[in-house]
């Protein structure tokens, strides 16, 4: 019988300045293995990061992706799916689930892989925009930009590719409730600080003048705002700019997780310090993971 993998990458959006824009594929991941028509019939395996929270049956998230592709043809298969994102936590888990949901429901249904393009549509109006939709499918690097109606999304360059250093509460953030705290307006200086941002942060990027980077990297936008969810994010978020082995520091998608840019191939967990110690007086257990870019995007293959 026919079985298949589908890996789909996690991801830190926004990166300061990008905010709903870019999108950075990290290595850490969702794994499916999926066998369809199982004579056994219907299974579901979870393990890794939450799977014993997880829902066990058709509503996991995975699955409801799926089922609204492929109908019943999810309740005839064998899933054993791993996951290495924290949930709710400014990783991308729910990008890497719904571009899982929507690869299996279209092989369950088709019987053959789905193009990029067509992944990454589908999963942008399910996540309602880009940046982590574009970051999952295609890997790297990101920016992407459009509605509904069609979503766009363009691969970026890095010079010299940097790890990333994440600093991860041990609390969740729902994405809803994180969005729901931003103003329905900004200033003109605002918009323009951002819009310099990004300009400086990612011609930084391409040419490796991480002095650039560490300007550009701001944000007026969203971070402002989100901030005061979490006790102690600020004061963390301060201490990694402070670190002169990190370049560059942001919310990762909606938080509560922090990220910055490791450009030394010697640098350890231990520059993350100073924000632990920060989270830790507030009150916010929180833990350390630098972590490597992920370049392949989501990558399915028959396995047998």
């Amino acid at each position: 019988m026919t079985k298949w993998r589908i890996h789909a990458p996690s991801s830190s959006a926004n990166l300061g300045p990008g905010f709903d824009v870019l999108g950075l594929a990290l290595h850490l991941g969702i794994t499916l293995e999926l066998e369809p028509d199982c004579q056994q019939g219907f299974d579901l395996e979870l393990s890794g990061e939450s799977a014993d929270t997880l829902p066990k049956d058709r509503s996991n998230r995975i699955l409801a992706i799926a089922s609204e592709i492929a109908g019943d043809a999810v309740a005839d298969a064998h899933w054993k799916i791993h996951s290495d994102i924290p949930l709710a936590r400014g990783l991308g888990s729910s990008a890497a689930a719904h571009a899982c949901g929507v690869a299996a429901g279209i092989l369950l249904r088709d019987g053959s892989p789905p193009p990029p393009e067509q992944l990454f549509q589908l999963v942008s109006n399910i996540e309602g925009h880009p940046d982590n939709a574009a970051a999952c499918i295609d890997g790297g690097l990101q920016a992407g930009s459009g509605n509904s109606s069609s979503w766009n999304h363009v691969s970026l360059p890095i010079e010299s590719v940097p790890r990333v250093l994440a600093v991860i509460p041990a609390v969740e953030l729902e994405t809803k409730h994180a969005r729901a705290t931003l103003p329905d307006s900004y200033t003109r200086q605002d918009a323009i600080a951002n819009l310099g941002g990004i300009a400086s942060l990612l011609a930084g990027l391409a040419c490796g003048d991480w002095d650039a980077v560490e300007r550009g990297c701001l944000d007026r936008l969203h971070q402002p705002f989100r901030l005061p969810l979490i006790p102690g994010l600020a004061a963390a978020l301060e201490a990694m700019g402070n670190e002169q082995e990190l370049c560059g520091s942001w919310i990762s998608g909606a938080g509560p997780t922090l990220a910055a840019f490791v450009t030394e191939k010697e640098t350890t967990v231990e520059v993350a310090e100073s924000a632990l110690a920060a989270l830790e007086a507030a009150g916010t257990p929180a833990r350390a993971e630098i972590l490597t870019i992920d370049h392949a995007g989501l990558q399915m293959e028959m396995i047998e």
